[in-house]
């Protein structure tokens, strides 16, 4: 979180928010367009209005840069990150085609020893998506490697505040026992402390 920054980690919430609202008013002007939407033309319709605010919110934040060719749509922060925007399941998980660049995409590079500051990590970017209301719900960000090997779902703070704590939500394969704890970070330096723990095994 700190390698991206608060500026695009705000921009994001915005986007998704904005996004909403979008949602939102197009429900109140067209409510029975939008009820016979299937779900892939109602998930463009969203992808479409949510890429058009990233553009807007990250314009002219340095390192950032978007990548639009279609159909792939891509940010770029720095030299590390590379993200796309998705929505994601209850579970976190994505729906994607596995062509040969979404899975390259999703799995996450091997890590080079003598590199290990400058491999390439993705990330998706996105919202919460409830599929019997058709609603949107909180901006999240996710690492995963391979589609629906989930390493951590982060919940982006709320719009127009800025980032002082979130929640970190591992999410692990089905085992027999106790489920994995959810774990409540306390404060921005908590988050760093955490961060760096979990860049550090990755390397």
């Amino acid at each position: 979180m700190d390698d991206l920054g608060d500026k695009v980690i705000e921009a994001f919430a915005r986007s998704v928010a904005r996004t909403r609202a979008d949602l939102a008013e197009y429900r109140r002007l067209k409510p029975s367009w939008v009820s016979q939407s299937s779900e892939r033309g109602l998930a463009n319709w969203i992808h479409d209005r949510l890429w058009y605010h990233l553009t807007v919110l990250l314009d002219g934040i340095p390192s950032v840069r978007l990548v639009d060719s279609e159909p792939t749509r891509e940010i770029f922060v720095g030299f590390r990150y590379r993200l796309r925007a998705k929505r994601h399941g209850d579970d976190g998980n994505i729906s994607t085609y596995l062509t040969p660049g979404a899975i390259e995409f999703l799995f996450q590079p091997p890590v080079q020893e003598t590199l290990s500051d400058l491999e390439e990590i993705r990330l998706i970017v996105g919202y919460t998506w409830d599929k019997e209301t058709r609603m949107m719900g909180q901006a999240v960000l996710s690492l995963r490697d391979g589609q629906d090997e989930i390493v951590w779902l982060v919940d982006l703070p709320d719009a127009g505040t800025g980032y002082a704590g979130g929640t970190v939500t591992p999410l692990l394969p089905p085992a027999e026992g106790p489920s994995s704890p959810v774990i409540q970070l306390g404060d921005e330096q908590s988050d760093r402390d955490d961060n760096d723990t979990e860049e550090g095994s990755q390397s």
